[in-house]
């Protein structure tokens, strides 16, 4: 079948929780667009405490997506599947189903 793949996530929660405020926002940066609100805050901006509380808010909720499979499953496969009916030239669905997971119970090698 060319419509699947296999892989092997690992989900480091230490370095997750390691992650500093700035880490986190950075890192979602790479993927998705800021909020005007979050660039006011990366650059020192003055906010009121309603604003600061939703950005606290939003690098919580950030954060937690990070480490969260589904979520990283969806991001890939939702990009995989535009791009193949863009190539395509359809619509509609590409997956036939949402991923399947299992977890390894084999310990998995450091060095990889």
């Amino acid at each position: 079948m060319s419509n699947h793949y296999h892989l092997i996530l690992h989900i480091n929660l230490a370095d997750n929780r390691d992650l500093s405020d700035v880490d986190v926002v950075e890192r979602w940066q790479q993927l998705f667009a800021m909020p005007m609100l979050m660039d006011d805050w990366r650059v020192g901006k003055q906010q009121s405490n309603a604003q600061q509380e939703v950005v606290a808010e939003l690098i919580a909720k950030w954060r937690k997506r990070l480490k969260d499979i589904s979520w990283f499953m969806r991001c890939l496969n939702e990009d995989i599947a535009r791009r193949a009916n863009q190539e395509d030239k359809c619509k509609g669905h590409f997956w036939e189903g949402r991923f399947k997971s299992q977890a390894l119970l084999d310990p998995w090698p450091s060095s990889v």
